[in-house]
Formats: C-alpha cells, sequence, structure tokens
C-alpha cells in the first residue's frame, strides 16, 4: 500500500508541475503566430530538367506528401504559399513550357514571395513483406539557396497499401525538430532581414550610364552603390557585377517589419525608396517587381 500511494503522489506532483502535451503544442503554436512572419512554398523534389507537373501526376505519394507538409505548417499558424496553386496559375499564363523546365521551378520561386522553400522528396520501398514510406525534408532561403533544416525519417515496413498513413507517421517523426530548427531560422531572418535582388537596367533611350557623373559629382553607379549600402537593413548589400547596361546587387536585406511603424515591410515599399532616391537626383526611374527581385528600369 505504501509503495502504491508513494507512486500515485508522484504522478500526482508531476501532473501539476509538469505541462501535458497539449498544453505544450498550444504554447509552441502560440508563439509560431507571432513569430513566423517568413513566407513558405512546399515544393515536390525534381530533377534538373525534369516536368514538376509529371513529378506531381505520376507520383501520389509525393502529392499527398507536399499536402501534409503544408498542412502542418498551416495548423501552426505559418504563412504559407500554395505551390499547386502557383503552377495552375503559371500553366493557365502559358509560362508553363518544355524549353523552359531547367529554370520554371526557380521562376515559380522566386515570382512566389516565399522567403523559404520547403523541398519534399518521398521513396516508396515496397516488396512482399510490406511497404516502407522514406521522406526527406530540407528547408531552403528562396534567394540565397542555403539550407536552414534537413530531416529524413522511415514510416517503419507495415503490410499496407495506404501510403497517406506511412507518410504521415514518417513525417509526425520529424515534425517537430524540423519545425523547431526552421523556426530558429526565421528567428534570423528577423535580425538580418529577408533577401532581395535587385536589378538596376538602363532603358534603351537612355540619355545617360552608369559611368556618368551626376548631381553631387559622383557616378551614377558610385550614387547608386553608396545609397544601397546605407539602406540596406543593417547594411547587408552586396554588388554582385556591373555592366555596360546592368547593375546588379544578389543579395540586399530589408526588414520584416518597417522600424517606425512596426509594420510589414515588403519589396514594393523599398522599390519606392529608389525611385525617391533617384528622383532626388533628378534621374527618373519605373519599377517591376517579382516576387523578391526587383527590377529598376532607370530612363
Amino acid at each position: 500500500m505504501k509503495s502504491v500511494f508513494s507512486t500515485g503522489l508522484i504522478c500526482l506532483i508531476l501532473a501539476c508541475f509538469v505541462p501535458n502535451a497539449k498544453s505544450q503544442i498550444a504554447a509552441t503554436r502560440s508563439a509560431e503566430v507571432t513569430r513566423a512572419a517568413a513566407k513558405i512554398m512546399v515544393v515536390p523534389y525534381s530533377k534538373q530538367d525534369e516536368n514538376v507537373q509529371t513529378v506531381l501526376d505520376n507520383n501520389p505519394a509525393v502529392r499527398t506528401a507536399v499536402s501534409k507538409v503544408k498542412e502542418a505548417f498551416d495548423q501552426r499558424g505559418w504563412s504559407t504559399v500554395d505551390f499547386v496553386a502557383n503552377l495552375r496559375a503559371a500553366q493557365a499564363n502559358s509560362a508553363f513550357t518544355a524549353d523552359r523546365q531547367s529554370n520554371f521551378k526557380s521562376d515559380l520561386l522566386s515570382g512566389s514571395g516565399a522567403d523559404f522553400y520547403v523541398q519534399v522528396d518521398v521513396q516508396n520501398n515496397t516488396d512482399d513483406s510490406g511497404t516502407n514510406i522514406t521522406l526527406n525534408v530540407t528547408a531552403f532561403e528562396t534567394h540565397t539557396g542555403a539550407s536552414f533544416s534537413n530531416q529524413t525519417a522511415s514510416s517503419g515496413r507495415f503490410v499496407t497499401n495506404d501510403v497517406e498513413k506511412l507518410i504521415t507517421r514518417a513525417f509526425e517523426k520529424m515534425q517537430e525538430e524540423f519545425m523547431n530548427n526552421l523556426m530558429v531560422k526565421t528567428d534570423e531572418i528577423r535580425d538580418i532581414g529577408r533577401a532581395l535582388v535587385i536589378h538596376f537596367n538602363l532603358d534603351e533611350n537612355c540619355a545617360i550610364d552608369f559611368d556618368s557623373e551626376i548631381e553631387g559629382g559622383k557616378f551614377l553607379n558610385e550614387a547608386i552603390e553608396e545609397w544601397v549600402s546605407a539602406s540596406a537593413f543593417r547594411g547587408r548589400a552586396n554588388l554582385a557585377g556591373i555592366i555596360e547596361n546592368k547593375m546588379v546587387f544578389d543579395e540586399v536585406r530589408i526588414p520584416l517589419f518597417d522600424q517606425e511603424t512596426d509594420k510589414p515591410f515588403n519589396p514594393n515599399k523599398f522599390a519606392n525608396e529608389i525611385i525617391r532616391f533617384l528622383k532626388s537626383k533628378n534621374i527618373n526611374a519605373t519599377r517591376n517587381i517579382k516576387g523578391q527581385s526587383l527590377f529598376i528600369t532607370i530612363k
């Protein structure tokens, strides 16, 4: 009796001081809703030059896995971009052609506005003893290509044809660690800003070039580089190169939130600042925005 009483007392004390699993998940989810401001797109793994639509059409397990991973982010309060919806829109706009397969997936990602993409690969191993699903999930920053979180898990071998259950089983083994790692990286994005790629182009009828002196006695390229470096979030900007009619910054960081108002800060706002800067130098320009790539055309 003493042993039973002691065991019961210990369990009661633990129940009082250790939060249950549901409350832990709820607390995590609540934290993520406020912290996960970066956008996520879940995409299927495809080989170079492989038709991504064919991958989805020919492998139901891949479609299921992409849906399951996206659903997990949605349930935890993350902001997601629907890959399949974007793919259909691109097809409707005749952007999906055989001669563009090598760049299509990257174009779709860069135009989506997603800060991260999560690539899902499914391996289905079926024999007489049953089926084993291996799931590999990797998160990348969209514009730099940096890998931020990677997990692999297997369902274990079961005598079943229910691939969806096996995918769910495999993903549940890795879900918490994968999302926690990615959360750390989204916190880093809050600290260092999200990445933009900025293209400065000269209109074919432009009367000046990047080596022209402008107001203040500086070359145009010099003035642009100094302004971008000074305006980038925490000064994080990298000039990739300058040619006769183009100047490219392959990474310019902007904040997730306006530093004064704490409202969301997006690429269009940064583009507006660029246009204003150029106008202050008596230079007219227009802008186009595709996802987080800015195209500034100097007239």
